[in-house]
């Protein structure tokens, strides 16, 4: 399954949002590159689960329900902090940009507090604009993606222009590792303006160009606007919106002193809520009280919530387009061989048939793969069924899961 990335400059918070997501303690301080490895963790995808519509209790197995809400585990990688001239290996950059080969898609942290300067030292709040935050990722991203394009390129291009290979099958096999298919490079050539014909014509500018445009193809991103929760940071929200950039308000800080309080059954709260409620108020203590006061004040009067678990939907459900999908073994009880209901729930990407359902859950399931039944209707679905998000389906093959 693709796996979304968080990056950006140091001190931003993507640590803070990392260990929120995750619950994973990673190193948290207020210094440049913390983050000295990528750490991968595991959160979740938040959907809304079947067994609340059809009014039955469910038995989850590779998955949590609560109240109705089905948490999905899903990965999420924590890159080291990177500031300019990382392409050219200034800081953690060629560590960074090597390891971001894993995302499929960016989560780009930018601190719209305007604390943290360019290079991830600390300022007064409001002196940085977190425009320049999200604009250095995608440059030095871009000059990197350029200089992997330029590598043998004098070769490549005379060769492509006396047609003895193909530029677009080159291109395609130096960036395969990137996610990069030959569409995307035929589009990213004509969307540079570049002639076909005339390899050996482009410059330096126009393969920067170049690759500009293949990364807007292959990775997308979202801006997690970070430290919302500051008074103020609306502008930068909006400076941030304005640029044309899918941007979600986070207060990472609130939303991993939440799942510390819930976890500790000081509060009810999942990841996502639009309130979160106080349990026993005596159990806390006056800094506790202050501490959740200031996150009903100032992030879910303000925002409707911390953000995070947005940024999380919005990355797998919408930009990465997964839909969450419900194979059972029985569609009469939907229940699994062992008599548990709903026990499973599986991201898969949209327009997933359910023969790709069956070689998700088991190659050998598969191999024998015979149909599909839908298990509300218990009508047999086509070979060319497009899977709809909160689908109960039941696989009937040849061979069994191993």
């Amino acid at each position: 399954m693709e796996i979304a990335g968080i990056v950006g400059k140091p001190n931003v918070g993507k640590s803070t949002l990392f260990s929120a997501l995750s619950m994973v303690n990673v190193e948290i301080a207020n210094y440049p590159f913390t983050t000295k490895k990528t750490n991968v963790g595991v959160t979740y995808v938040r959907v809304e689960c079947v067994c609340k519509k059809l009014g039955i209790k469910d038995n989850p197995r590779n998955s949590i329900c609560i109240d109705g809400v089905r948490l999905v585990p899903i990965q999420i990688i924590d890159c080291p902090g990177i500031i300019r001239e990382a392409h050219k290996g200034k800081g953690l950059g060629l560590k960074f940009l090597d390891e971001i080969r894993q995302a499929s898609l960016l989560i780009i942290v930018a601190d719209v507090s305007g604390a943290t300067l360019a290079d991830g030292t600390p300022a007064e709040p409001f002196t940085h604009d977190p425009v320049e935050d999200v604009e250095m990722v995608l440059d030095e991203f871009d000059a990197w993606l350029a200089e992997i394009v330029s590598r043998d390129w004098p070769r490549i291009s005379r060769a492509a222009e006396a047609k003895q290979v193909s530029l677009t099958q080159e291109l395609t096999r130096k960036l395969s590792g990137l996610g990069v298919d030959e569409n995307m490079v035929l589009e990213a050539i004509d969307a540079a303006g570049l002639d076909r014909s005339k390899p050996v014509s482009w410059r330096e500018g126009e393969l920067l160009r170049l690759a500009t445009m293949i990364r807007r193809r292959s990775k997308p991103f979202i801006v997690a606007a970070n430290k919302a929760d500051v008074k103020g940071s609306e502008k930068n929200v909006e400076k941030l919106v304005q640029h044309g950039y899918d941007v979600v308000p986070v207060s990472a800080e609130a939303e991993r002193t939440l799942r510390l309080a819930a976890s500790k059954g000081l509060v009810k709260y999942v990841s996502g809520d639009s309130d979160f409620e106080v349990v026993d108020d005596s159990k806390l203590t006056p800094q506790q009280k202050k501490a959740l006061e200031y996150i009903r004040e100032n992030v879910f009067e303000r925002w409707g919530g911390t953000g995070v678990q947005k940024l999380v939907n919005m990355a797998y459900l919408e930009k990465l387009g997964y839909i969450p999908v419900y194979p059972v073994e029985n569609p009469h009880t939907l229940t699994d061989h062992e008599g548990r209901v709903l026990p499973d729930v599986y991201l898969m990407p949209r327009n997933s048939t359910p023969r790709q359902l069956a070689y998700k859950i088991h190659t050998e399931l598969g191999e024998g793969y015979l149909y599909a039944v839908d298990a509300r209707t218990g009508l047999r679905l086509a070979d060319d069924h497009l899977l709809q998000p909160g689908e109960i389906v039941s696989i009937v093959s040849a061979k069994k899961r191993g």
